[in-house]
């Protein structure tokens, strides 16, 4: 069965053995800011959701993705298919900590991520390796993220991710340690009085310090109903 996601016509089939489509890709993938023509690596792509969802919003731009978990990377491909992106996308199943030995260094304009959050042992209860390894550090660190986005863009290119509030120190030491600075922040929180529960972030490679923080992100009213904000990410009326 294929989901439509509502932007261009444009498809998604998922399985539950997998990470499904979620607010933290479908936020990402309206948060980055992707020029023209762009060259794009999706690191830990999944089912393609991020990419997709970028290849929709942007119809002139090119896209990696990086997965290393074999039927993940499948279903990506399956999505490719799906949506005729096998002119703009391409999947690669392949650890992130080895992009070097595909991609030469600063060969994108742009990455994106939605990276595991969990730090390895912090009790995520589920049986099924591929949703670890997509929630929890086990295949990669948020430290082996940055390394592999770094070595991917070119100097001033931006990164952009999404993550959970409470672990911005460990974001902002990966960042820094690899040469990207964080130039523009976004919490996001279910209601105007809720706690932040997502962070969208956009690191430039070589960029100096400073950074822009956006009003937060309110994806519910105070009845419970969709924001207009969340409508339109969605592109419900």
């Amino acid at each position: 069965m294929l989901d439509n996601l509502g932007i261009n016509g444009f498809v998604m089939e998922q399985d539950e053995k997998y990470l499904k489509l979620g607010t933290d890709a479908m936020l990402l993938s309206e948060f980055a800011r992707v020029k023209k023509g762009a060259n794009v690596c999706d690191l830990g792509c999944g089912s393609g959701a991020v990419s997709v969802l970028l290849a929709a919003r942007h119809e002139n731009i090119s896209i990696s993705g990086v997965e290393i978990v074999e039927g993940a990377a499948e279903l990506a491909r399956k999505n490719v298919m799906h949506n005729n992106l096998e002119n703009r996308m391409k999947v690669y199943t392949l650890d992130l900590k080895d992009v070097r030995s595909v991609f030469e260094a600063g060969s994108f304009d742009s990455v994106v991520s939605n990276p595991p959050f969990m730090q390895k042992g912090a009790g995520l209860e589920t049986g099924r390796e591929e949703l670890l390894c997509a929630r929890m550090e086990i295949c990669c660190t948020i430290d082996d993220v940055c390394e592999a986005a770094s070595y991917l863009l070119k100097f001033g290119g931006d990164f952009s991710l999404v993550y959970r509030p409470s672990r911005l120190y460990d974001l902002f030491l990966a960042l820094k340690k690899h040469n990207l600075a964080p130039k523009r922040m976004r919490l996001v929180q279910d209601t105007v009085t809720a706690e932040p529960s997502l962070v969208l972030l956009e690191a430039r490679k070589g960029g100096g310090s400073g950074i822009k923080h956006l009003p937060a992100l309110i994806l519910k009213n105070a009845d419970g109903s969709e924001s207009e904000e969340t409508k339109k990410i969605y592109h419900r009326k």
